[in-house]
């Protein structure tokens, strides 16, 4: 029976573990029995609590302690214990035997999980040990692989990039964004070549003298320049011919009469009697700049009416057979049977005539006679049946840097004479070596080959006004250009 006068402990509504934090749970650590299998070294660092002697409650919970161990060490079950009998607590001794093997299993429990915390690795090695072995698996990952994936990245975009540039480009030319340009082309075309002829050239065999029949044919390229019959063609073309044919866009062929010849600037005239035709009209070469577009036009290897293009590339360039020349360099293809063809600009205008290539085939170099000095070439030729041209009596040379700080020039501009011919017009108008002309009749003197071509472009016998620089001063003096003609060799 209970004592009315004690509370008696409330029984627990299951057998598993208590929560460390219980009341029980810390009531049963007051004082374990000695029959407890806990191991006290693992808690020895914490200071066991006792209560004091004259505490009955705590002589209550050892004698039940102690009963409950001495049952469990000599009964198989707890059922051989009287069962009625009474504690000092007030509790039966299959109550306090229930308690001591729960809490048994505890402490089994527990110790079970220490032995498990004892033999393994700590948390933190573990983590190292993973966290090495990703690295090292990224690192021979990126070693290994890392060079396939730059190169499928790369091409991957490359081929994208490709394929955006074509669609775009696709997209784009739809509205056919170059048709003006492509449209001009064909309008230049379509201006000049009524105007453009084939010229043959009919030569006799040197070897084959006196043989009726017998000879060869130089074939080359013309424009009409006037329309009663007027044709232009290099002198080159006509070389050593005696019978000359000229054929037109339309397939006309007729018979030519030579005009006359130039062979310093390797021009020549030709007349056919043609009255319905088409004529070139002329450009201005001096007004034309490096870059400018050109189109050559002609009949290379017997290809008729055959239209390149290309810029402007250099002017004022020597010529083989006559470095007095200053010649328009082009990139537009000029090849064998193109000489005599008309270089013309945007505006269909002609402004030189096709005459030399640099080696024996097209390598993007090409020369062309201006036409400030073939149309007046031309008139000459048709007024007279030759060229007559001015004479100044200076052997002039171009202006280096070194001359410009020495003689004091305020640029490369101008024509420096190294030598002045005694009794030469420029003698006379006291024009010394050294000097440096800068202008000619108030037109600029880029070069010394501008001053040759003004020079000879100049009638005999007329007056000019030549502007000069000696020892860093300017001044001008008049000229009395003289006749080339009365002086083999300038």
């Amino acid at each position: 029976m209970k004592n009315s006068n004690e509370e008696s402990l409330p029984e627990r509504p299951h057998d598993g573990p208590l929560p460390f934090d219980s009341v029980e749970f810390q009531k049963d650590r007051i004082a374990p029995s000695t029959g407890d299998s806990f191991d006290h070294s693992l808690s020895s660092s914490r200071p066991a609590r006792s209560a004091p002697r004259d505490n009955p409650a705590s002589m209550r919970v050892a004698g039940q302690r102690a009963s409950a161990n001495g049952l469990s060490e000599g009964s198989t079950s707890p059922s051989t214990s009287p069962s009625t009998s009474n504690t000092p607590g007030g509790a039966s001794s299959a109550e306090l035997t229930a308690r001591e093997i729960r809490r048994q299993r505890r402490d089994a429990v527990r110790e079970k999980q220490l032995a498990e915390r004892v033999k393994s690795p700590p948390r933190g090695d573990t983590r190292g040990l993973s966290l090495f072995l990703l690295t090292s698996t990224l690192v021979f990952g990126l070693w290994f692989a890392g060079p396939r994936l730059v190169e499928e990245y790369h091409y991957a975009a490359t081929a994208g990039k490709t394929r955006a540039e074509y669609e775009h480009a696709s997209a784009m030319l739809e509205s056919d964004p170059l048709a003006s340009v492509s449209y001009a082309y064909q309008m230049v075309a379509q201006k000049v070549r009524p105007s453009v002829v084939s010229i043959t050239a009919y030569k006799r065999d040197r070897s084959a003298v006196g043989i009726p029949g017998l000879g060869e044919e130089g074939l080359g390229s013309g424009v009409i320049v006037t329309d009663d019959g007027y044709v232009v063609t290099n002198a080159h073309v006509l070389d050593g011919g005696y019978r000359f044919f000229v054929e037109l866009h339309d397939r006309r062929r007729f018979s030519a009469a030579l005009v006359g010849v130039d062979e310093d600037s390797d021009l020549a005239l030709l007349k056919i009697q043609c009255s319905d035709l088409l004529p070139a009209s002329w450009g201005d070469s001096d007004a034309l700049d490096v870059g400018s577009i050109v189109w050559a036009f002609g009949n290379p290897y017997q290809l008729k009416q055959t239209v390149t293009s290309g810029i402007i590339s250099g002017k004022d360039r020597p010529g083989d057979l006559n470095v007095k020349q200053a010649l328009l360099q082009t990139d537009a293809a000029i090849n064998k049977g193109n000489s005599g063809g008309p270089l013309v600009d945007s505006q269909g205008h002609v402004i030189g005539i096709n005459t030399a290539i640099l080696g024996e085939t097209f390598q993007g170099i090409g020369f062309a006679v201006p036409s400030s000095t073939a149309r007046y070439v031309v008139e000459q030729l048709k007024a007279n049946g030759k060229v007559t041209r001015g004479f100044l009596g200076v052997n002039p040379v171009e202006v280096s840097n070194a001359d410009v700080r020495q003689l004091v020039l305020p640029d490369l501009n101008g024509a420096k004479l190294v030598h002045v011919q005694a009794g030469s017009p420029a003698a006379s108008a006291g024009i010394q070596s050294l000097d440096v002309i800068r202008k000619w009749n108030g037109i600029p003197i880029r070069d010394y080959k501008t001053l040759y071509r003004l020079t000879e472009m100049t009638p005999p016998n007329s007056t000019v006004q030549v502007t000069l620089i000696r020892d860093g001063r300017e001044f001008e003096t008049t000229v009395r250009v003289g006749n080339r003609a009365s002086l083999p060799v300038q």
